[in-house]
């Protein structure tokens, strides 16, 4: 496979919207969101690019590269870090898991295991919180999408993203410790706007996407009273919520987004349903 088998879009000028899909705690189903949420708005004849930042390499996985690591033809975000590349030079195709066909109007710049020395490489960087945003210029007008998925804390990696971002998706589960991690999100978010705010990052959370919600009482009590608590606390910015539903974690076995693994499945019409929301597409 070669980037010549779907090239990187030209710039047109086009406004892009760049998603930021974090939370403060891990396994909160952000790489899972991250990528339905792309595949669904690249079907929709979108052009989409994803971003993966986290060492863990799952978005990398999701969108067709098992192990970006393994192959030295492969750019990775840390090359991009390292000024191997740029950032535009790092895009490369999506692809299907399965067939290992290139996914049409979806492409993916590729993690590395390396990305967990990315604080102390940019240690001695002059305002290093906005080496992304320093970055995304590149892709911009290229692309109507642009999707962060961010590893599950909120250190250097996830605060570029954020700074270089449009609008936050806060990822969570209908569980106390993933709940804390939004609280936590938001107060670090303030903390940086403070420092950053200037460049036009987003100030809070702009969206809520419980990734693993049960449908009434009789399927958890305490689950269904920490959703009604977050729609409570968060209003209208709380979408469609994704019942639980074992065709995710077949997904995630699979090596591909929900909604392309399974269309039809409970979670894949749920993201397709928030991607609407979103306003992402029609």
């Amino acid at each position: 496979m070669t980037t010549e088998a779907q090239p990187l879009p030209e710039d047109t000028g086009r406004k892009t919207r760049v998603l930021v899909c974090t939370n403060g705690s891990a396994g909160s189903g952000k790489s899972t969101t991250a990528a339905a949420l792309a595949y669904a708005a690249a079907k929709k004849k979108k052009k989409v690019c994803v971003i993966g930042f986290d060492k863990q390499r799952d978005i990398s996985r999701l969108l067709g590269y098992d192990d970006p690591d393994g192959d030295e033809d492969l750019p990775t975000l840390y090359d991009v870090v390292d000024k191997i590349c740029s950032l535009a030079e790092a895009v490369v195709p999506a692809l299907d898991s399965k067939t290992k066909e290139v996914i049409p109007n979806l492409w993916v710049v590729l993690e590395s295991k390396k990305l967990e020395r990315l604080d102390f490489k940019l240690a001695g960087e002059t305002a290093r919180e906005m080496w992304m945003f320093h970055l995304i210029g590149e892709l911009r007008g290229r692309f109507d999408l642009i999707v962060f998925d961010c590893p599950g804390d909120v250190k250097l990696a996830t605060i570029g993203a954020i700074i270089a971002g449009d609008e936050v998706v806060g990822c969570t589960k209908s569980q106390e410790k993933e709940a804390r991690g939004l609280t936590e999100l938001e107060d670090k978010i303030a903390e940086v706007a403070r420092a950053y705010g200037h460049t036009g990052m987003p100030t809070g959370i702009d969206w809520v996407v419980i990734t693993e919600g049960v449908e009434h009482n009789s399927q958890g009590k305490v689950y269904k009273d920490m959703e009604n608590q977050l729609r409570e606390a968060y209003g209208d910015i709380v979408l469609e919520t994704v019942s639980g539903d074992v065709k995710v974690p077949e997904a995630y076995t699979a090596g591909q987004p929900v909604t392309l693994f399974n269309p039809n499945c409970r979670a894949a019409k749920s993201y397709t349903k928030i991607g609407r929301q979103m306003s992402l597409y029609r």
